[in-house]
């Protein structure tokens, strides 16, 4: 369940909606969960009344496991409890009008099932945050049940829950993330402690919020999905290198990820292999981004070396795929600060496509142009020339940029002379 759109004043928060859909997918994918749909449900953007309702039901019915999931806002009430924001609540009469925690709580106390995860992706409000205070234990052991596994996000403010123009929030995208990808390390089964264990380090070590867990019992060592990155009798390939030309194995590898976790799994290790061309691996960070594969995306760009922000990166990079998707490029803001012209060779146009694409990545110049070099060793010594060139057609190039960039065509046009003509090399 999730709230992504309010009608009284609370914020809205588009990436719930990816979240609910998401999970959904993890667990009916035959390959992870294996749910099917009637028992594998949705609730997106209900009324408070719809939500207990419908949520209390739905416990009634599980008799093995119960699995819970609530992304939206979290508001406190005057007497410290954690109330859920439905579509219909009103923040100025949350305590009406929002969830209590309490009703969930007596809804899955009341279910048959031996095992029951309650997972928590809440952001709070400006003033639940005031409200919070040191409390956040207290709230935490308001979800504590016996025999139930809570998993928390527990994030400190809205801006640290979500990017903008994120597919997901950030705690449950890497929640997302390690479902469908796995973990290396762990057995042929995710267990709920597994993976909070593989988030815990996971955010710590990006400084985001860290989860928080309450849990009695056993219940952490719940299965939740089967491991996709499990090597046992069936290994899949933790690292695959390129294999003969890597611009043709690329397009082999984006083409076979699709929806086949497997699949995905090689071109996400693929991705990280710096034995790869940095265009290629670009070329699988889009693809990737188009999977769903945020958490891998954001760890290829930099280790890729890209300065400053890489979710603004990101962003960049998503405009220019959809602009070039949608054939607006030349007519879009991204393209304003360079020198289009009245250029109609293919090869130049391509190659200052690329260009943007480079700098939209946010990759330094001199690994734009060490990139564009590796063309040349691959025999694209021509696709090379045109992307230098298109490099030099950024009106807004900052002048010490521009001479690196100049040096490296200088360069590369030295190194070509040098070189016999071949009758197999490529323009």
């Amino acid at each position: 369940m999730g709230t992504a759109h309010y009608r009284y004043g609370l914020p809205d928060i588009p990436p719930v909606a990816g979240n609910v859909d998401g999970l959904a997918r993890i667990f009916r994918d035959p390959g992870l969960g294996g749910l099917g749909a009637d028992t594998c449900h949705t609730l997106a953007d209900p009324t408070r009344d719809l939500a207990i309702r419908q949520i209390a039901a739905w416990c009634r019915e599980a008799e093995d496991v119960l699995v819970v999931y609530f992304s939206g806002h979290g508001l406190i009430g005057e007497d410290g409890e954690l109330l859920l924001a439905c579509e219909d609540t009103d923040p100025d009469m949350s305590e009406y009008t929002a969830l209590p925690i309490s009703l969930l709580r007596k809804a899955v106390q009341a279910s048959p099932a031996r095992t029951r995860v309650l997972i928590l992706d809440c952001c709070y409000s400006g003033r639940a945050i005031r409200a919070l205070g040191s409390a956040e234990a207290d709230l935490l052991g308001q979800v504590e049940l016996s025999g139930t596994y809570t998993l928390a996000s527990a994030p400190g403010d809205l801006q640290s829950l979500f990017n903008e123009g994120e597919r997901y929030t950030v705690f449950t995208g890497e929640l997302i993330d390690t479902l469908r990808n796995g973990i290396a390390e762990e057995g042929s089964l995710l267990s709920v402690g597994a993976v909070y264990r593989h988030l815990l380090r996971t955010l710590r070590g990006s400084n985001l919020p860290e989860p928080r867990q309450v849990h009695s019992n056993t219940a952490g060592d719940l299965a939740l999905v089967h491991n996709a990155a499990y090597v046992g009798a069936d290994p899949v390939p933790r690292s695959t290198g390129p294999q003969g030309n890597p611009f043709r194995h690329v397009d082999l590898l984006v083409r076979r990820a699709g929806e086949d976790t497997r699949d995905r799994l090689v071109l996400r290790n693929a991705a990280r292999d710096h034995t790869w061309p940095v265009l290629a691996r670009l070329r699988m960070v889009a693809e990737l981004d188009r999977l769903g594969e945020t958490g891998t995306v954001v760890e290829t760009l930099r280790g890729l070396g890209v300065s400053g922000d890489v979710h603004q990166a990101l962003r960049r990079m998503r405009e220019f795929s959809s602009l070039v998707e949608e054939d607006r490029l030349w007519e879009s803001q991204l393209a304003d600060s360079w020198n289009v012209g009245t250029a109609d060779d293919p090869d130049v146009l391509w190659g200052l496509m690329m260009a943007i694409w480079l700098s939209a990545s946010g990759l330094p110049v001199d690994k734009q142009t060490a990139a564009v070099t590796e063309l040349v060793g691959h025999g694209y010594g021509g696709q090379a020339r045109s992307v230098l060139k298109g490099m030099l057609g950024r009106g807004d190039l900052p002048a010490s940029e521009r001479r690196a960039v100049q040096a490296a065509l200088k360069e590369f046009e030295r190194s070509q002379r040098r070189l016999p003509d071949t009758p197999g090399s490529r323009r």
